[in-house]
């Protein structure tokens, strides 16, 4: 649990550059959509409108020369262990349906005129239903002849990566190898006061109003049985990799769904729907309201699924929070990950700024902890509570600051107030009061309207929009290094598994 520390060794980190790329934009031309050159102008069209309209969804990143595929960090991860055909064409396909669904929020949240400009060569009046079919038809279209080149897997690969959170100009301006070591020692200081915080015993943690606990209003609990089924049944294909189904993906997230048990001191402690109102992100708390989403890692090598669970709060605030971060909005991700028989090894979590994570994983399964260079050693400040059949996970936090306290497990709560689970997606095509969709993100992946103090103070830090609340995909988990909570090696880079 201590800190590697060798100042010295971290001018290294200064000087390595992540470079990403945006598509190619061509100027509209009339074309026909049965070629696959007349796809690819309209493909840049469409990009060119999405940029100029910035709504782009930067939940999937895209890859340069291959309009038609995005990519994570997960599926990228991939692209060296595919063995043959059939996995490359289930690898492409993934990449394909990223695509698809990115393009689908982009269109769905491009204003009225926008859409107008996109009419079609034959008369046809362009509306978003017409737009995304030929979307559609233009990735097949695109997918079937670049699959026909005998170089389009060796053309392919060098370009499937997601650009990093990290700028290594901020770095290199903001002498970062020497910034580093006051900011070292502020973050292991907050690191043993939260230490201090899970060693306390559960009746003397401080409550600054009222304990409430927030249950799934939809009490399924799946047996281990069923559970592995889901696992199993979600494998059979070429590349092994567990991918359920809609309706499955919902069972498996309302039965490990957390009782969030909040400290409720003001109004900013209550957990809510996300709205847009007067063109700001707000939250209303009189629908409780928790996001999910699945991913994937690699647990000893091997895929595994995770459900993740993102709870909104008004703003961080109260007189825990440290100044430089108090600020419209605020949220936490809690992770539930999964082995290869469905039972949960580990629970991580986060704040949405992409601070304060820690892991707490099943101490059986734990040979030990990895120290890694230039970083500090995994923050393990308690390890997994069991949580027996008809139990749930309860997940304590605090008021204003939101920082979680302790993880239990919890079989009956007294005076619950159940949440509504809503899938994550919406958040990127969130419904406006006056009609539309807007993505409470913008094209970098940052909460619009919550910005901090942070971004100033820890510029040198390299993380653009610091203390920023982030879209999945880019919350960057490290002041001091490198790191993302998306990383599919998080675990075993920071852990030994028996």
């Amino acid at each position: 649990m201590k800190i590697n520390r060798f100042p010295t060794v971290a001018v290294a980190l200064a000087f390595v550059f992540l470079l990403g790329c945006a598509p190619f934009v061509a100027k509209p031309t009339p074309v026909s959509f049965e070629k696959p050159e007349g796809c690819r102008q309209f493909l840049s069209r469409l990009d060119e409108a999405v940029e100029d309209a910035g709504v782009k969804d930067a939940s999937n990143a895209p890859i340069c020369g291959f309009p038609y595929l995005r990519t994570n960090r997960f599926v990228a991860s991939l692209k060296t262990n595919l063995k043959d055909d059939g996995q490359k064409e289930e690898w492409f396909r993934w990449m394909q349906q990223l695509d698809l669904l990115s393009r689908k929020k982009e269109i769905s949240n491009l204003p009225d005129q926008a859409i107008a400009s996109l009419n079609f060569e034959d008369g046809r009046k362009a509306d978003r239903e017409r737009i995304y079919a030929q979307v559609e038809s233009c990735s097949s279209i695109l997918m079937s002849e670049a699959q026909g080149r005998s170089d389009f897997y060796s053309a392919l690969l060098p370009h499937v990566h997601v650009p990093g959170e990290y700028s290594c100009l901020r770095r290199t301006v903001g002498l970062y190898p020497l910034a580093a070591i006051p900011v070292a020692v502020l973050t292991e200081r907050s690191l043993n006061k939260a230490r201090k915080t899970f060693d306390t015993d559960l009746k003397d943690l401080p409550v600054e109003g009222q304990l409430r606990s927030f249950i799934p209003e939809s009490q399924v609990s799946l047996h281990e049985e069923e559970v592995q089924e889901i696992i199993d049944s979600s494998r059979k294909n070429a590349i092994g990799i567990p991918l359920p189904s809609r309706d499955q993906e919902e069972k498996l997230a309302w039965s490990f769904a957390p009782v969030f048990i909040q400290d409720m001191a003001a109004r900013y402690d209550r957990l809510g729907q996300v709205v847009w109102k007067d063109d700001r992100v707000e939250i209303d708390p009189a629908k409780p309201t928790v996001y999910y989403y699945t991913s994937h890692a690699f647990l000893k090598g091997e895929p595994i699924l995770q459900i993740n669970y993102v709870i909104w709060y008004s703003e961080r605030a109260g007189k825990r929070a440290p100044s430089i971060e108090r600020g419209q909005l605020d949220g936490l991700t809690a992770r539930v990950s999964l082995d290869r028989q469905g039972k949960v090894f580990m629970v991580d979590a986060v704040s949405d700024c992409g601070c304060y994570h820690f892991f707490s994983p099943d101490k059986e399964r734990v040979e030990r902890n990895r120290s890694r260079p230039l970083s500090f050693d995994p923050f393990v400040p308690e390890w997994l509570p069991a949580v027996s059949f008809g139990e749930r996970l309860g997940i304590r936090i605090n008021s204003g600051w939101h920082q979680v306290q302790r993880l239990m497990s919890v079989k009956e709560v007294s005076d619950p107030v159940p949440y509504s689970l809503v899938c994550y997606d919406v958040l990127e095509v969130l419904p406006h009061e006056s009609g539309g969709t807007e993505s409470i993100f913008d094209s970098k992946g940052i909460a619009k309207g919550s910005g901090r103090m942070e971004r100033i103070i820890l510029f040198s830090m390299g993380i653009p929009s610091v203390g920023s609340m982030r879209q999945r995909g880019h919350h960057a988990v490290e002041l001091i290094g490198k790191d993302y909570f998306d990383n599919p090696y998080l675990f075993d880079e920071n852990f030994v598994f028996k």
